[in-house]
């Protein structure tokens, strides 16, 4: 069962994403928060959720400060951020902050459903319009050909690792086709999280894109 936990301002919107989601018996919603004060208590007393769904504009403490604590304190925790907030800059600066995925709170129940089952499975989660900003905005950032070997210092290995993780294949998935063991791959994955500076897959992602890891 995978916890959940909502933050979100408005408290229609929590109750109804709430039923939802809890009719589904694969989810439990842990708590609803109505700011980011309110998330970071209830965690503290009711314990850690898997997934945060994290609104952006909220009283007292808003969602962009609220993911830089949750992260600070909880790394494990994934946030999918869900909000009608769409500008480049907010999209990319949360990412950089680790959040795990961003929806648009026009999104479909089930593409709600689908990112959650997504950060479980391959610690991230983003759409076709998500990525065509993070494209968008990195392009504007950085100049062509960047060599990720010389400046991260990639063994060979973890230069396929990273490519695979960037293809979408799971710890599983790379696993089989490289012929090595999950945990082997998961060693690669937390060499490459440090190498990177990255806080989860998701910016290991955006830093790839940056270093033409990836081609965009």
């Amino acid at each position: 069962m995978i916890n959940i936990a909502i933050a979100d301002d408005h408290q229609l919107f929590r109750e109804g994403l709430s039923f939802i989601l809890s009719s589904n018996n694969k989810y439990k919603i842990l708590f609803e928060a109505e700011n980011g004060q309110d998330l970071l208590q209830k965690i503290g007393v009711m314990g850690q959720p898997d997934v945060i769904l994290m609104d952006l504009k909220m009283p007292i403490m808003d969602g962009i400060e609220a993911t830089e604590k949750v992260k600070a304190l909880y790394p494990e925790v994934k946030i999918i951020v869900l909000t009608m907030h769409h500008e480049e800059n907010v999209i990319l600066h949360l990412l950089d902050l680790g959040a795990n995925g961003y929806l648009l709170k026009n999104s479909s129940s089930q593409e709600v459903a689908g990112a959650i089952e997504q950060v479980m499975k391959k610690d991230y989660y983003f759409t076709e319009y998500i990525t065509s900003v993070m494209i968008k905005g990195i392009r504007k950032q950085v100049k062509p050909a960047t060599i990720p070997s010389d400046d991260f210092q990639l063994t060979k290995r973890e230069m396929e690792v990273l490519t695979l993780i960037c293809s979408e294949l799971t710890n599983s998935e790379i696993a089989v086709q490289l012929h090595i063991s999950d945990r082997t791959v998961e060693s690669h994955r937390k060499s490459l999280l440090e190498k990177l500076n990255a806080k989860n897959t998701a910016g290991l992602v955006i830093k790839a894109m940056k270093a033409n890891v990836i081609e965009f």
